[in-house]
Parts: structure tokens; C-alpha cells; sequence
């Protein structure tokens, strides 16, 4: 195996995010403050930030859009991936596209490793992870996440402000528990979000609904099927299929023996206060 090793400093996760990110659209749908669904992201981290042992399972990935226009041609999309996860949690993610896998991430949380495959070039960027460096990476997400619901409810307060007549224009969201059903085999826990747009809010002459579901595995802790319907741009579905709950070969997240290797050394840089 070829090694040529480069420092840079490299923020934890944008191996995935850059590898991953423009394969996907975050749409959120927000029911309010404490109920939300992000859509694109947890397509594009399926896994999550959470490390799950004792659930193994491989599964085909299957992303599907559709819209029909005004003239009545209708277009369609569908693109594969799959994901496996061994019994220790290591995670292997072959990015959804049409035609054999390009780009696949890979998690060793035993290792501390994280390895992006470029499998046309036969390389593979490989980057060392220890979990200090994770827990400082999620503390930073954290952090982010509540600076975004504090600006949230900012905008809000200052919404409030507004004219009668423009609060009662605003979009109305809600949030609904479909129950548990079972999909390809598991049970999943199935939740319904909804925003309606008022009528002339984006110049439409009468209202309209973007509909997303989540459905939940809490046996895989994982989401096994989302959908979103958008009049504005068709429906957008997300499903694994084949779902096999066996053990998975140790081999499904090492770097292939002939791939040249690129090792990345990880730098965390303090944030200003």
C-alpha cells in the first residue's frame, strides 16, 4: 500500500461534508421550536452523530424524485447507494448515484479513523480521529445548533412585531404521529410534518402544503424512509430496501489494499469567543 502523508487542518467531519454534501438539499420543515425534520440531512448522515453497537445491517439505498409541469411532462430521477454497519458500529456509506459507487465514507470508531474512498481514482483519504477530537467536534455542533434556535427566536420576536396582517400571513406548521408501522421488515415509528404557505405569501394565488414523513427505525436507530412532497418541485422520496441485519464482514471498512492512501492529520483551531 502507497502512503503519502500531508498535514492540513481540517475541521472534524468535513471529510463527509465535503464529500457528501453536494449530493444532497437540506429542506427543513419546522413544526416549531422543538419539532423539526431535516430532510436532506439525515439522507446525507444516515448514521448520525450517535455510535450504535449491537445492531448490524447492510441496505441498498434508493433516492427517487419526481414532478410533473404545467405541460404535462413528467421527470424523474433515481439514483443507489448502500450503507453497512458492523456490531462494534463501524459505518460504511456508498453515496447514492446512477451507475456503481463513486465516493464511499467510511467510520472506524474502534480505530479512530475515517476514510474517504475515490474508487474510479483507486485512492483513499484517510484521516485519524481520536474521540477527544469528536467530542469537541460535536460540543461545536452543539454550539451551533443553539446559536441557530436563538437567532430563530429572534427573528420571531421580531416577527411579532410586524403588522396584524403580515402575522397572519406567515406559514402554519404542524406536526403529526402516524404510529408504528413496519417497513422491509422493521418496525418504524412514523411522523407526518406539514407547512402550509398562505395564499400570495411566495405570489401564489391560493394556498398550498409541502408534506414530509419520517420514518424512524428505533431497532437500527436509523431513518428507513423519508418523503417530502413540494408542489413547487415534485416529491422526493428516501428508502432502504434489502435490509439484512447479519453480521457484516470486517473487510467493508478498510481501505482497500491497493489504493494509494493520503493521510490527513487533524488540527482542531480554537474558536475566537
Amino acid at each position: 500500500m502507497k502512503i503519502r502523508t500531508t498535514s492540513i487542518a481540517v475541521f472534524a467531519m468535513a471529510l463527509l461534508a465535503l464529500a457528501a454534501g453536494s449530493y444532497f438539499d437540506k429542506q427543513t420543515v419546522v413544526a416549531n421550536d422543538k419539532e423539526r425534520f431535516e430532510f436532506g440531512s439525515e439522507i446525507e448522515h444516515p448514521f448520525g452523530d450517535k455510535l450504535v453497537k449491537g445492531a448490524p445491517f447492510s441496505a441498498q439505498v434508493i433516492l427517487e424524485s419526481s414532478q410533473t409541469l404545467s405541460s404535462g411532462v413528467h421527470l424523474s430521477h433515481k439514483s443507489t447507494g448502500t450503507i453497512y454497519r458492523d456490531g462494534e458500529g463501524r459505518t460504511r456509506q456508498e453515496l447514492p448515484r446512477d451507475g456503481a459507487p463513486e465516493i464511499v465514507l467510511i467510520n472506524d470508531n474502534i480505530a479512530g479513523v475515517r476514510y474517504s474512498l475515490h474508487m474510479f481514482q483507486h485512492t483513499v483519504s484517510k484521516v485519524d480521529v481520536s474521540q477527544a477530537h469528536l467530542n469537541q467536534e460535536l460540543e461545536m455542533r452543539a454550539r451551533s445548533i443553539r446559536e441557530n434556535e436563538e437567532r430563530e427566536q429572534m427573528e420571531k420576536a421580531n416577527a411579532m412585531k410586524s403588522q396584524a396582517a403580515q402575522r397572519r400571513s406567515e406559514p402554519q406548521r404542524k406536526v403529526e404521529s402516524l404510529g408504528t408501522q413496519t417497513f422491509e421488515g422493521v418496525q418504524a415509528e412514523v411522523t407526518r410534518f406539514t407547512i402550509t404557505i398562505p395564499a400570495g405569501n411566495e405570489g401564489n394565488d391560493q394556498a398550498f402544503d409541502i408534506v414530509s414523513e419520517r420514518w424512524y427505525s428505533p431497532e437500527l436507530q436509523v431513518v428507513v424512509m423519508g418523503k417530502r412532497s413540494d408542489p413547487r418541485n415534485g416529491e422526493t422520496v428516501y428508502r432502504l430496501a434489502n435490509i439484512n441485519r447479519s453480521e457484516q464482514s470486517h473487510s467493508l471498512f478498510e481501505a482497500p489494499s491497493d489504493f494509494t492512501v493520503t493521510e490527513q492529520k487533524m488540527e482542531m483551531r480554537r474558536r475566537s469567543q
